[in-house]
C-alpha cells in the first residue's frame, strides 16, 4: 500500500475509533455525569495533573523515539520496554507516598484511597506501550481500533454499572482502569512482538536523548494546563472545579479527538518525508487547513447552543458549567494549529526546540492565570484564550523555521475559516434565542442546521476553501 492510500485508510480508522470507540466512553460520561454531579468530577479534577505527570514520567518521550526511527529493531523495543516497567514501578511509588500530601493539600482524604487505586494504570500501560508504538508505526490504525473495542466496551459496563448503583467517584476509576488492563492484555497477547532478553544502553541513550526533552515539555504541558484545576480546586468549592472540569472535557473531545486523528496518522507519514521539505510542506498545509475548517465552527457552534445542550443531556443542575464552556470553546479553536506546529519539531528531531517552546509558553500562561485570578474564576477561565493565542504565535514562528510555512501565512489561511465561523456561531447563538419558547431539541436541530448550511454554502463558493482539499481527500484518496 502506497504512503498516500496508507496516510487515508489511517484517517478512516483513526475517525472510526474515535467516534465509535472514544465515542462509547464519552457518552458514558455523560450518563456518570447527570448520576453523580459536580463533586465526584471535581474529585477527579484534582488529581488529572498527578495522573498527567506520572504518564509522562513513565513513558519518557521513547514511544516517539521509536515511531519516528525509521529502523528500530527487537533491540530497540526491548530496551524501551524494560526502561518503561522500571519507570512505571519508580512513579507509582512516588505517587502511593504522596497521597496524603495531595489530599492535605486539597482538604479532600478521599483522595488518598483514590490516587493509589487509580495510579495504578501507570504499570498496567506501561506493559504494552512498545507494542501499541509498533502498531502506530506501522500505521495499522485498523488493528488499534479492533482491540479498542472490547477494552472501551468492558469499561463502560463497569462503569455504568458502578455509577448507576451508586458508587460514587470510583464509578469513573474503574471505568478507565477496566479499560486500560483490557486493552494492554489484548496488546500483550495477540501481538506478534513480545520482549527479548536485551538491553543495550546505546539504544536506551539514544532513545532517551530525544525522549526526554519531549518528556520534559510533557511535564511542563501537564503540569501548567491542569493548573487552572489546581488552582480552581484549591482556591474554590470542589463542585466549581466539577463544573469547569466538565467544560474542559467536553470542549476537548471534538477539538483534541479530531486533531489527534489526523496528527497521529500523519506524524509516521511525514517522518519519512522529513527529507523532501517541499513536499512536506504542502501536505502540512493541506492537512492543517482541513483540521481547522472542521474544528473552527464545531467547537463556536457548540458554544453557541450549549445552554440547551447541557440541559438536555446533563441536566439544569450542569447549567453552571455553560460560561466555563463557551470561554474554552474559543480557545479550543486554535488547537488544531498547536498540534500541528508541534508535529513538525517532532518529526525533525527537534525536542531541544519543543522544550525551549514550551518554556516560553508557560511564562505566558503563568502570567495569564495570575492576572486572571485577580478577577475571580470567569477571569482565571478567560485568561486561557489569552495563552491560547499567545501559543499560537509562538509555535508558528518557531515550526516556520523548519518548513516553508510561516507565521503570517498561516494567520492568512486561517482568516477567513474564523471569520465564516464566528459568523456561524452568530447565526446559531440567535436562532437559539428566537426559539426559546421551544424545546431543547428543536432548538439545537434548528439552529445546527442553520448554522451548517450557511457555513458550507458560503464556502462554496471560494474555490481556494479547505472544503475543495476535504472533498479531494474523500473522492481521489489525494492528499
Amino acid at each position: 500500500m502506497s504512503l498516500k492510500r496508507k496516510t487515508i485508510s489511517g484517517v478512516v480508522w483513526s475517525f472510526a475509533d474515535a467516534v465509535l470507540i472514544k465515542g462509547l466512553s464519552f457518552v458514558a460520561m455523560l450518563f456518570l455525569a447527570r448520576w453523580l454531579g459536580p463533586i465526584e468530577f471535581g474529585l477527579i479534577g484534582m488529581i488529572a495533573v498527578f495522573i498527567g505527570i506520572g504518564t509522562s514520567l513513565v513513558d519518557s518521550g521513547m514511544s516517539s523515539s521509536i515511531i519516528r526511527t525509521k529502523n528500530a529493531d527487537d533491540t530497540d523495543f526491548s530496551t524501551v520496554f524494560y526502561m518503561n516497567m522500571a519507570n512505571s514501578l519508580v512513579v507509582y511509588a512516588i505517587m502511593f507516598f504522596s497521597a496524603p500530601y495531595i489530599a492535605l493539600f486539597y482538604e479532600q482524604e478521599v483522595l488518598v484511597s483514590i490516587i493509589r487505586v487509580y495510579c495504578l494504570i501507570f504499570i498496567v500501560s506501561a506493559f504494552s506501550a512498545v507494542q501499541l508504538a509498533i502498531l502506530n508505526k506501522e500505521m495499522r490504525f485498523k488493528r488499534i481500533m479492533i482491540l479498542n473495542i472490547p477494552s472501551i466496551i468492558l469499561g463502560v459496563v463497569v462503569g455504568l454499572l458502578l455509577g448507576y448503583n451508586n458508587h460514587g467517584v470510583w464509578s469513573i476509576v474503574y471505568m478507565y482502569m477496566t479499560s486500560q488492563i483490557v486493552l494492554s492484555l489484548l496488546l500483550w497477547t495477540t501481538g506478534s512482538w513480545k520482549p527479548s532478553a536485551i538491553f543495550s544502553k546505546e539504544k536506551l541513550k539514544y532513545h532517551y536523548n530525544f525522549g526526554y526533552k519531549l518528556m520534559l515539555s510533557g511535564l511542563l504541558d501537564t503540569i501548567f494546563n491542569n493548573g487552572y484545576n489546581i488552582v480552581i480546586g484549591r482556591y474554590f468549592p470542589v463542585q466549581t472545579l466539577g463544573y469547569y472540569e466538565r467544560a474542559k472535557r467536553f470542549n476537548d473531545y471534538p477539538s483534541v479527538t479530531l486533531t489527534g486523528i489526523i496528527r497521529k496518522v500523519t506524524y509516521p507519514m511525514l517522518s519519512l518525508l522529513q527529507d523532501d521539505t517541499p513536499k512536506l510542506s504542502i501536505i502540512y498545509r493541506k492537512m492543517l487547513r482541513v483540521a481547522f475548517f472542521i474544528i473552527a465552527p464545531l467547537m463556536l457552534g457548540s458554544a453557541a447552543i450549549a445552554e440547551p445542550l447541557f440541559e438536555m443531556i446533563l441536566g439544569p443542575s450542569w447549567l453552571p458549567a455553560v460560561p466555563f464552556f463557551r470561554i474554552l470553546s474559543i480557545a479550543a479553536v486554535l488547537y488544531p494549529v498547536h498540534a500541528f506546529n508541534i508535529n513538525v519539531l517532532q518529526v525533525y528531531g527537534r525536542s531541544d526546540l519543543f522544550l525551549k517552546l514550551e518554556l516560553i509558553k508557560k511564562t505566558f500562561l503563568v502570567l495569564g492565570m495570575f492576572v486572571g485570578f485577580q478577577f475571580g474564576i470567569m477571569g482565571l477561565v478567560w485568561s486561557s484564550v489569552f495563552t491560547s493565542f499567545m501559543s499560537l504565535l509562538i509555535n508558528t514562528h518557531y515550526s516556520s523555521k523548519l518548513i516553508e510555512y510561516s507565521t503570517k501565512k498561516q494567520l492568512l489561511d486561517m482568516f477567513p475559516i474564523i471569520l465564516l465561523a464566528v459568523l456561524t456561531f452568530l447565526i446559531m447563538y440567535y436562532s437559539v434565542n428566537l426559539m426559546i419558547d421551544y424545546n431543547n431539541i428543536i432548538q439545537i436541530a434548528f439552529a445546527s442546521l442553520l448554522g451548517i448550511t450557511f457555513y458550507l454554502v458560503i464556502h462554496s463558493f471560494f474555490k481556494v476553501s479547505p472544503l475543495y482539499d476535504l472533498l479531494t481527500i474523500i473522492k481521489n484518496r489525494k492528499l
